[in-house]
């Protein structure tokens, strides 16, 4: 009886994909190649780059990288991941310049590259305020959070 039992569960999980297991189990993760239509959600758009922004918000004054310090790339890594892209698997946030094609107007969901003094900073890129440039990002006052920096830091805009 026991035998039967678990030949009929792995007979199931065998119909399934495992990406698509994991994709029900976690609502911030999306299928390869992220969302490529925008719909509109609670007034936020999603979809194209702007899906990395909405996943990126879910984390909001936390640190789900379990890094205690220099994880700013490391959360890019984990979001990229979520909404079906590769990110550079590196810790460096200077990577990123690497990453997708270089832009020189940035669009909510673009990569933005920053100096820093004794590396650099790396966050998504949601707007202008105040002729500053706002970020979501990771290791943001040692959280994920928003925040703006002035123009004249950057040191590339992507488009992943």
């Amino acid at each position: 009886m026991l035998a039967i039992a678990t030949v009929s569960a792995v007979a199931l999980f065998a119909v399934s994909p495992a990406s698509a297991r994991i994709m029900q189990g976690d609502p911030s993760v999306v299928a390869p190649g992220g969302a490529t239509k925008g719909t509109k959600s609670a007034g936020f758009t999603t979809g194209g780059n702007t899906r990395a922004i909405s996943v990126a918000r879910r984390y909001m004054g936390g640190n789900p990288t379990g890094r205690r310090s220099q994880w700013c790339a490391d959360f890019m890594n984990l979001v990229e991941k979520k909404v079906g892209r590769g990110g550079t698997g590196s810790r460096s946030s200077k990577s990123y310049l690497g990453y997708g094609k270089p832009v020189s107007n940035p669009q909510p969901g673009d990569i933005v590259v920053l100096y820093r003094p004794g590396g650099g900073h790396v966050g998504y890129f949601m707007g202008w305020k105040d002729g500053k440039i706002e970020l979501i990002s990771g290791n943001h006052g040692r959280k994920v959070g928003v925040g703006t920096y002035p123009k004249s830091r950057v040191l590339g805009y992507r488009r992943p």
